[in-house]
Order: structure tokens, then C-alpha cells, then sequence
């Protein structure tokens, strides 16, 4: 466990190096049950002039933040989405095994890291996009307010 500890938490600082910090996020809604803040998106020079990142496709990048959950979670899990009037997009080449991207279990009132890597496909289509962030309690009896979310800008290209 310390170890893994040890390797995300290098990640994090490695990914972050090279990043560009993002101001412009915001929460989903006030019942979000998390604080969110030192998020960095690996490319992301626009971030620079408070602008939404520009994402090739074809280009991995990496969304790395610190979060501090209100809740709990031995089985957490999570999804990127794109943000639409209708329904959310999810993003479909994330697994949503989000011990996979933070340690875990997850910690109430314990800071943590998260580092995801996000391969931009060529099947995304070239738009700008509000894209949402969203990791909750995944347990067999989760409260369903469980639920960690907020949202940026970007623009794949």
C-alpha cells in the first residue's frame, strides 16, 4: 500500500511538472460532497491566458487535481463525461475503476491525488466541450450522495 501510495504521488508531482494549472473549473453543484483544487491539465498552454485547454486528437494528456472527499468509498467509481443540453456523454475508453487513477480506499476528509490519463481519439469530433469530472461511493450500500463532481473547458482539435 505504501508503495502505490509512493508511485501515484510521483505521478502526480512528474505529471504536473510539465502541466498547466487550471483556474477556470468549477463544482457540478453545492451538493458536491469533495473540495477540489491544484488541478493541471498535461498539454494545456492555453490555461496560461485562463482559456479552455486545446486537445489534440491522437495526444495523450493527462488531468491530474488534489480532492478532499466528505464520504468514503472501499469500491469508488468513476467517469469523464462530455456535458450536453440533453445527457451526459460519458467518455468511453475510461474504465471506471477509479483505484485505477487514486489510492485506495478512498479516505473521508483525507487530501488525495488523482492522475488520469486521457488518450483524445480521433472519434471524439473536433468541438469545444464541458466536460465533467465525476467520482462517487460504488459500494453495495452507497449512499447515493455519495458523489464527487466538477466541470472545465476544452476544445479538441
Amino acid at each position: 500500500m505504501v508503495i502505490f501510495v509512493l508511485t501515484v504521488g510521483l505521478m502526480f508531482a512528474a505529471s504536473a511538472v510539465n502541466a498547466e494549472q487550471i483556474k477556470n473549473y468549477r463544482m457540478c453543484s453545492r451538493n458536491t460532497r469533495c473540495n477540489v483544487y491544484d488541478m493541471f491539465v498535461d498539454p494545456c498552454p492555453e490555461a496560461l491566458d485562463n482559456l479552455p485547454c486545446e486537445l489534440p486528437q491522437t495526444v495523450n494528456s493527462s488531468i491530474t487535481f488534489k480532492y478532499k472527499p466528505k464520504f468514503g468509498s472501499v469500491a469508488p467509481k468513476t467517469r469523464l463525461y462530455a456535458e450536453t443540453l440533453l445527457l451526459d456523454l460519458p467518455f468511453m475508453d475510461m474504465d471506471t475503476n477509479a483505484c485505477l487513477y487514486t489510492n485506495c480506499p478512498i479516505v473521508k476528509d483525507i487530501e488525495q491525488n488523482w492522475l488520469y490519463k486521457l488518450y483524445v481519439s480521433k472519434n471524439y469530433p473536433k468541438a469545444s466541450y464541458t466536460v465533467k469530472f465525476k467520482f462517487w461511493d460504488g459500494g453495495p450500500e452507497a449512499n447515493r450522495d455519495d458523489q464527487c463532481c466538477f466541470k472545465f473547458d476544452i476544445n479538441i482539435v
